[in-house]
């Protein structure tokens, strides 16, 4: 595990790549950089799902949004599914990220963690 100003960074024992940004962080883009990297690390030069837990974090400005959604991540990652709060908000939120980034890979929102480990798992084979 890795452990940057603003998140935590794994790789998990399915091969899914799972970035969580820690209750209440506020990201500039040079903590979007140092997430980014240290989940590129994680996956150990292999494509992996990637899973962001978002459930505790700031909205993001748009610079930092659009970083996140970038060609690193089509190129680093085989899919990405963003765990939000189970609340209009946290919906809101993910559904904000995934209309601005329109991320090239595989994309979903998820309120279940286990629904989310199941989705992803078909990306880490």
């Amino acid at each position: 595990m890795t452990d940057t100003a603003t998140a935590s960074v794994a790789l998990r024992d399915n091969g899914v790549v799972e970035v969580r940004i820690k209750e209440g962080a506020h990201q500039s883009l040079d903590d979007a950089r140092q997430n980014l990297d240290a989940a590129l690390a994680a996956r150990g030069g292999r494509r992996r799902p990637l899973l962001i837990d978002i459930r505790g974090a700031q909205p993001l400005e748009p610079p930092v949004r659009h970083y996140y959604s970038g060609q690193v991540l089509i190129d680093g990652f085989s899919a990405i599914g963003l765990l939000v709060e189970a609340s209009p908000v946290g919906v809101m939120m993910g559904n904000l990220y995934f209309r601005v980034a329109r991320p090239g890979i595989p994309a979903h929102l998820f309120t279940d963690p286990v629904k989310a480990d199941a989705w992803l798992g078909d990306y880490s084979r």
